[in-house]
């Protein structure tokens, strides 16, 4: 198999990176994809560095042996705890999700004042705050842990009565004069419309609520067409869960709607 047609793998520690995934679908429908959701152990918002990032290595080790050319991180959390050492670890390209998310969030806002809502983790380790002043000191950078959502949306977020109340408590921390705000980790988007349901009843000042696995999905493009990557003749999607085999197909089935192969795995 020539480079070109060896798969993306995108991973993450469940079903977030599926909001990756679908824009890598439609933006590159000629591409391979393996998708390993690493459903037993999460929520990774809560572990250590440590763990995650022992649960990482065990991932990219086996994305590896699928011969994947390239691996997306696509969960915030991985990346705040674990990028530069899986980056100095391993031989393939490994794209984040955090530097694209800090670049979109810049260009969106008019007026230096923004909110980011993240998990624990991703919050404590202040990786957004310190980049996004590195590049402009004078914006203001609220940042609000989530610690409840990433759970409720993995374990069918639209059967939970209280999940408007959850949204709600978490909103109400957006600073009074952010005009944009980053949805930092990529459960969220899919939950994005209930989410600017409640932004818009709670009467904020957010114009933008910023989903960047657009960005993310761009910065791949542009990396696989500057190094002659790019494949035009494949279409195959192979997922692998660390969970059950029946969850992971109910939740997906959501949201992919062409065919593809699904495995259980144990790491």
């Amino acid at each position: 198999m020539n480079t070109s047609s060896k798969p993306i793998a995108v991973f993450d520690s469940g079903f977030g990176g599926i909001s990756v995934l679908k824009k890598l679908l439609n933006m590159l429908p000629n591409e391979n994809y393996i998708y390993l959701g690493d459903n037993h152990n999460i929520p990774y918002g809560d572990k250590s560095k440590e763990e995650i990032t022992q649960l990482s290595i065990k991932i990219l080790d086996f994305l590896i042996k699928q011969d994947c050319k390239m691996a997306v991180i696509a969960c915030n959390t991985i990346t705040a705890s674990s990028y530069d050492i899986l980056k100095e670890k391993y031989n393939i390209p490994i794209i984040e999700t955090i530097s694209n998310g800090v670049e979109d969030i810049i260009d969106n806002t008019k007026n230096n004042n923004i909110s980011i809502m993240a998990t624990e983790f991703t919050v404590h380790s202040n990786m957004y705050h310190d980049k996004i002043l590195n590049y402009n000191k004078k914006i203001k950078v609220t940042q609000i842990a989530c610690q409840k959502l990433c759970p409720m949306i993995e374990h069918n977020w639209n059967s939970y009565d209280d999940r408007f109340e959850v949204l709600e408590n978490y909103i109400t921390k957006i600073d009074d004069n952010s005009d944009t705000l980053l949805l930092a980790c990529t459960h969220y988007p899919l939950i994005i419309d209930d989410i600017k349901t409640v932004v818009k009843s709670k009467k904020t000042n957010i114009k933008n609520i910023i989903d960047p696995s657009t960005k993310i999905v761009l910065s791949i493009k542009k990396y696989l067409i500057d190094n002659n990557l790019v494949n035009t003749s494949g279409g195959n999607l192979k997922f692998f869960t660390t969970g059950e085999k029946k969850d992971f197909n109910d939740f997906i089935s959501q949201y992919i709607k062409i065919n593809y192969e699904l495995e259980r795995i144990v790491l």
